[in-house]
């Protein structure tokens, strides 16, 4: 069967023509009232109840006798189960001085009733409110937010440097620069305690910002900044924040943490903090007050921005030359401490140590 002969399926009508002159049979009538069934139930028609619904009399009759024996509701479709309940005046009435036509909204008496009663009904009904129609307007309202998670995620990994993997921290944890791309556990069920390896006595100049890549997969919440200091001359004042990225640089500030003080001596450095980060490729980044050795990362532990060349890749010499740039992150210098700048410096440039002092955020 082709397309289009299941197209022609899919859109089937049932097959009513317009009628000649004669009397409307009940047949007629109850194909429409079928029809108008299917429709309902393939758009999932939601209900409502309606509680002292008061009819009105049909007494334009020309016959007085059968005047006020017919009421009818404003509101139609009720359904019959439950049954709906008639009261006279405030007063249930019983079942067998009436019929009832719920789809039609519609009490009949077997006798007239007097032109001064109130008669009422309590009952459920069909609404003009569609579950599906509903369901599909709210899947169409959350395409939006729908659409802001994807691009969060496509900017993750269309900006993925080399050992980014989805890593989902929970509470406790520090964050940094480090790769992703590790496995916490042996083949044998043991601790991998090998997968980061730290670095010690990092000299770095004040008046000084290194900014880091730094992945975040989940909305995540942070409550503290931290920086772990080995040995200074004097008291060392820092922040840590948070860049938006631009094309693999750091763009605008997003976040800085209060200024951080640490002793001489060395330690860490702790500051509280209550701030959520998207999904989304980020910087994190470090300005420094004074010069200071710091503890960090080694490089191997690091994520690596690189630049692959094929060319210098694919010579057929039998010591081909080192084909990857890789670095690992940004650094501008001679920026006076205080706050951190709302752009990253246009001086910033890409810079590769055998080690960095890497800054830290502690997920709430």
């Amino acid at each position: 069967m082709d397309l289009e002969k299941k197209r022609g399926e899919t859109m089937a009508q049932t097959p009513y023509h317009d009628l000649a002159s004669q009397d409307i049979l009940s047949a007629h009538i109850s194909g429409l009232q079928h029809d108008i069934n299917k429709m309902q139930a393939v758009l999932e028609m939601k209900t409502a109840q309606a509680t002292g619904h008061v009819l009105t009399p049909v007494a334009d009759q020309d016959d007085p006798t059968i005047r006020y024996r017919i009421y009818e509701g404003t509101i139609r479709n009720w359904l019959d189960n439950p049954t709906p309940v008639i009261y006279r005046n405030g007063v249930q009435v019983n079942p067998n001085e009436y019929e009832i036509s719920p789809a039609h909204g519609v009490v009949v008496f077997h006798d007239q009733q007097n032109s001064n009663d109130t008669i009422s009904a309590d009952f459920t009904y069909i609404t003009n409110t569609s579950a599906w129609r509903q369901s599909i307007d709210g899947s169409i309202g959350s395409i939006p937010t729908l659409q802001q998670t994807v691009n969060r995620h496509a900017q993750l990994f269309a900006n993925n440097p080399s050992g980014v993997e989805p890593f989902y921290p929970v509470s406790g944890t520090y964050v940094s620069h480090f790769r992703r791309d590790y496995n916490p556990i042996n083949s044998d069920g043991s601790a991998n305690v090998n997968s980061h390896v730290p670095a010690f006595r990092i000299l770095v100049y004040g008046n000084t910002i290194d900014a880091f890549p730094f992945p975040v997969t989940t909305k995540t919440r942070f409550s503290k900044a931290a920086m772990k200091l080995n040995s200074a001359s004097t008291d060392v004042p820092l922040r840590i924040g948070i860049y938006r990225d631009s094309g693999l640089r750091p763009s605008e500030l997003l976040f800085q943490s209060p200024v951080i003080t640490i002793p001489a001596a060395g330690g860490w450095g702790m500051v509280d903090i209550d701030w959520e980060l998207d999904p989304g490729f980020y910087w994190i980044a470090r300005h420094d007050g004074a010069t200071a050795y710091y503890d960090g990362l080694n490089q191997v532990s690091a994520i690596p921005i690189v630049k692959f060349n094929a060319q210098t890749f694919l010579q057929d010499l039998a010591e081909r030359p080192n084909p990857h740039n890789f670095y690992g992150g940004y650094r501008a210098t001679d920026i006076s401490f205080g706050d951190m700048p709302s752009t990253f410096p246009e001086s910033g440039a890409l810079f590769q140590r055998a080690s960095y002092c890497s800054p830290w955020l502690v997920v709430a």
